[in-house]
């Protein structure tokens, strides 16, 4: 099983959410270590996290190459699906809520929904952008996981089709990550990979 993620979270963030995106991957790679492998994209990586998975064989990162390297966010929405390609890649994780714009159709594709509420408000870019690339993401999906009911409802509320949102997580801890959902996960994936 070959899984790409769109990781800046897991590989830039110290907040909770990047916790839970290290340690979902982390878990999931420590589990399945003969039958996983992870492709971890993310426009830089923190140097506090570039040895997070030097132990983990079946885990690689990406960062923009080259010219690439002089507009990193086109290359993370933009330039990864010749890359995608060429690995193979049958599914690809939105981990931070996005996914790359045209990504073809022969891959399938999972975005985690942590909450709409005071979402990305670290800039006026930010804030402008958020709701096209969300809905975009959304829309693209194959799977939208809702780390909780409550945030499945805003989901639907935000135009989401209630049929393909999956819930996966605790109430009132959206960051906490139990042995129970990183099964889930791992089970989701299978289930995608299994109707492709």
């Amino acid at each position: 099983m070959l899984i790409g993620y769109e990781a800046n979270n897991a590989l830039r963030s110290a907040e909770p959410i990047g916790d839970f995106c290290r340690e979902l991957i982390a878990r999931i790679a420590h589990k399945h270590v003969r039958d996983f492998r992870a492709l971890l994209f993310s426009t830089h990586i923190k140097s506090e996290y570039r040895g997070y998975y030097s132990g983990d064989s079946n885990v690689s990162t990406y960062v923009p190459a080259g010219s690439a390297r002089l507009l990193p966010e086109a290359w993370i929405r933009y330039l990864l699906n010749p890359m995608l390609k060429s690995e193979k890649v049958k599914l690809f994780h939105g981990l931070n809520e996005e996914l790359p714009y045209h990504i073809g159709r022969e891959v399938k594709t999972v975005v985690t929904c942590y909450g709409l509420k005071n979402h990305h408000r670290n800039s006026l870019l930010d804030a402008v952008l958020w709701k096209p690339r969300m809905r975009y993401a959304f829309s693209a999906a194959d799977t939208v996981v809702a780390v909780s009911e409550e945030v499945k409802q805003e989901l639907v509320a935000f135009g989401v089709n209630a049929n393909k949102i999956v819930v996966i997580g605790m109430p009132g801890k959206p960051y906490e990550l139990t042995d129970e959902m990183v099964n889930q996960y791992y089970d989701l994936y299978q289930s995608l990979l299994k109707n492709d």
